[in-house]
């Protein structure tokens, strides 16, 4: 059986290779989609637009975008998976030395009055607005979802306005 430190090591490197991985995929699927999307707004604006082709790009587009949630979703799933490994094995590490000491904490505030703590420290970074969205603490793992969620739902206005003009 592994040492709990090789455990931890391994289990941070699948949790990092999982987020690589994420950004890599939904690269692929953003960059697709904006093919798709490109070539459905050109034949739209087309004087002579055939509705029947644009129909199939967004139909086409609306099942890359629902494969984009499902792939998304599936890599949040695993990094999930990993972090809570990650969170065991420190445990384990840290079990006789009576430490706090952990990467992923389960209680935000920790994290949130680090970052409130740093950024009242710096004069220059004081625009409120985006110190909000910074402090937030939005998922960067799940705006992917997020993302394909929305470009599905504009699939589907799309191919709702392709049917009419048809």
């Amino acid at each position: 059986m592994a040492s709990p430190i090789v455990n931890f090591r391994l289990a941070l490197q699948l949790r990092n290779f999982e987020i690589t991985q994420l950004y890599q995929r939904n690269n692929f699927f953003m960059i697709f989609q904006g093919v798709l999307l490109a070539g459905s707004a050109n034949a739209i604006l087309s004087v002579h637009a055939d509705y029947v082709p644009i129909i199939v790009l967004c139909i086409t587009g609306l099942i890359v975008s629902i494969l984009q949630v499902m792939m998304a979703g599936g890599a949040k799933f695993w990094q999930e998976y990993w972090e809570e490994k990650v969170s065991q094995y420190e445990n384990e590490l840290y079990r006789n030395e009576n430490v706090e000491q952990t990467l992923f904490h389960a209680d935000n505030n920790y994290y949130k009055n680090i970052v409130i703590g740093r950024l009242s420290r710096n004069e220059d970074d004081n625009n409120s607005t985006e110190n909000n969205f910074i402090i937030n603490k939005y998922s960067v793992s799940r705006i992917p979802i997020y993302t394909g969620i929305t470009f599905s739902f504009a699939w589907l206005g799309l191919l709702i306005y392709s049917f009419y003009k048809l």
